[in-house]
This record gives C-alpha cells, sequence and structure tokens, in this order.
C-alpha cells in the first residue's frame, strides 16, 4: 500500500512538472522581453503569448480527454488517478491564455470586450468554453462529487462541448496555416468519436440483457 502511494505521489510530481514547464518557460521569455529582448518572442511577442498559453491549453484538455480512451485502449488505469490534476491544468492555462489576450491584445480595455466578442465569433466561442470550464474546476474535488452524486458525472460531460467549441475557436481564427488548427479538431473528433462509440456499445449490452 505505502509503495502504491509513493508510486501516485512520483507520477503526481513527474506530470506535475511536465505540465508546468510550459508556464515556466513563457514566463522566462516575458521577463527576457521585460529586460529588453524584443527579438526573443519575434515581431509580436504579445501575439505570441497569447497563441502559446492558447495551444498549451487545449494540448492540456486534449490529454484530459484522451484518459479514458488510453484506459480502452491500452488498459492503463493509472491516469484516471491523475485527470483531475490535468483538468484544473485546462483551467490554468485558458486563464492564462484569456488574461494575456486582455493584457497583451486589448491592453486592459475594457470598453472594447463587448465589441470585440460580437465583432469576433472565434472569441465569443472561446469565452464560453472558459466560462464553462468553472463550475468543472469547482466541482472537481472528491466532496463536491460525493454532494452530486449521479448529476456529478453528468455535470463533468460538459468537458465535450468545451472541446467543440475549442476546436471551432481555433478553426475560425485560420489566417494562413491550416495545419495546426485542423489537427487540433482531428483529434479532437477521434476522441470524442472514441467516446460515442463506447457509448453505444454500453447502451446495446444494455439493451440487449
Amino acid at each position: 500500500m505505502q509503495q502504491k502511494l509513493m508510486s501516485v505521489f512520483v507520477r503526481r510530481c513527474l506530470i506535475f512538472s511536465a505540465l508546468f514547464t510550459p508556464f515556466a518557460y513563457i514566463l522566462a521569455q516575458v521577463v527576457a522581453l521585460q529586460m529588453g529582448d524584443y527579438e526573443i518572442l519575434g515581431p509580436e511577442p504579445g501575439k505570441a503569448i497569447v497563441w502559446f498559453t492558447g495551444e498549451w491549453a487545449f494540448n492540456t484538455l486534449l490529454l484530459t480527454l484522451a484518459v479514458s480512451p488510453v484506459r480502452q485502449w491500452l488498459g492503463w488505469k493509472w491516469p484516471l488517478v491523475h485527470r483531475r490534476m490535468l483538468g484544473l491544468f485546462v483551467m490554468f492555462y485558458a486563464t492564462l491564455h484569456l488574461l494575456s489576450y486582455m493584457a497583451f491584445l486589448l491592453a486592459w480595455q475594457w470598453q472594447d470586450i463587448g465589441s470585440e466578442l460580437v465583432e469576433r465569433p472565434y472569441l465569443t466561442l472561446g469565452f464560453l468554453a472558459w466560462l464553462l470550464l468553472i463550475p468543472l474546476s469547482i466541482t472537481s474535488t472528491k466532496g463536491w462529487q460525493r454532494r452530486l452524486k449521479r448529476k456529478w458525472k453528468s455535470l463533468h460531460k460538459v468537458i465535450y462541448l468545451i472541446a467543440l467549441l475549442c476546436a471551432i475557436h481555433y478553426l475560425l481564427q485560420i489566417r494562413s496555416n491550416w495545419f495546426d488548427p485542423s489537427l487540433y479538431a482531428f483529434i479532437t473528433l477521434i476522441l470524442l468519436g472514441q467516446r460515442l462509440s463506447l457509448a453505444r456499445i454500453k447502451g446495446f449490452f444494455v439493451r440487449s440483457v
């Protein structure tokens, strides 16, 4: 038992370190930018920071969605223990993405938020995805899981809608490079399609019994 707990602790530390590293990297770039190194993030450093944090929000979201398929395909149960941490990192990077946009592209001009959301539909979808992450983050603890009981699973299925919103949010920003947004959308559809197929199989066997 003690060895198992130690194994969980070591994995948790490794996963946390791996997912925290991108934040440490971009923070170092921002510090370098403040110190006068204006070339480190390219000609548009603000936009680079926004894109970086957005991609890592999506990366962690896909990792979270991949936990169940990995269990089904490879028989690995240990990622389930760390799914909550993955989900909280989604919220962490999504919030950084939002704050980066507000700071570097809007320059904290609060009066422009409304017009931006109306004129740019991809911002509306991204903001909606972030709002939907809030209740999932708040209710991610075991205490909330006990309080909500069966409703907890229903609530946390909102993650599928969030994934679709994020994929469309990314696709709507395509200017010239189709590859990255299309790849993210494809992976999202694969992960969601796997869940849909699994649900149908389970439903078939339940009706057959």
